[in-house]
């Protein structure tokens, strides 16, 4: 069924070391992914630094929100949320707590905290600080976020904030 093939010493090496490259690629690119990724949290959410968005997002980024089953697509939808979330909280900030990289996909967990200074999806502002968890994963090509799923704790927001009593 399977034919053995016997490869020289030099030919076996050579194989080893492509493997080896191969492997030390993936992760320098799973490392390169990670550092792109760190710096939406750092720079865009944190900052409100909407200057890197054309320089870590696609064109074409498509933002998937499970919890509601939309989407945002586009670097104008994009740019238009995190400067409306950014007036709702001006004091947003994100804290990584784990990352996962494998290949194009990179996974965070994370705890966002802030004030909810300005109207937040239709609802007046509350004067609430806010603490919940959050996962996101990211796919990348070249570089640059094509693709991202949000996964907030929306039943936490909604309660700290008031728009839902506690035993909801």
């Amino acid at each position: 069924m399977f034919k053995r093939i016997k490869l020289s010493g030099a030919a076996l090496f050579i194989v080893s070391v492509t493997i080896a490259g191969c492997q030390s690629e993936q992760k320098a690119v799973a490392e390169e992914n990670k550092v792109v990724v760190r710096r939406t949290f750092d720079e865009i959410w944190g900052k409100g630094n909407l200057d890197v968005v054309d320089e870590l997002f696609s064109t074409d980024v498509v933002r998937h929100f499970p919890p509601n089953g939309s989407e945002m697509k586009g670097l104008d939808e994009l740019r238009d949320r995190i400067h409306n979330h950014r007036k709702a909280f001006p004091d947003w900030t994100e804290r990584v707590k784990q990352i996962v990289a494998e290949g194009d996909f990179v996974a965070f967990h994370f705890t966002s905290t802030g004030t909810n200074h300005g109207s937040f999806l239709g609802n007046p502002p509350t004067e609430q600080q806010i603490h919940i968890n959050e996962m996101s994963i990211f796919r990348l090509v070249d570089g640059k976020i094509v693709e991202q799923w949000i996964i907030p704790d929306l039943l936490s927001l909604n309660q700290q904030l008031g728009l839902i009593s506690q035993s909801e």
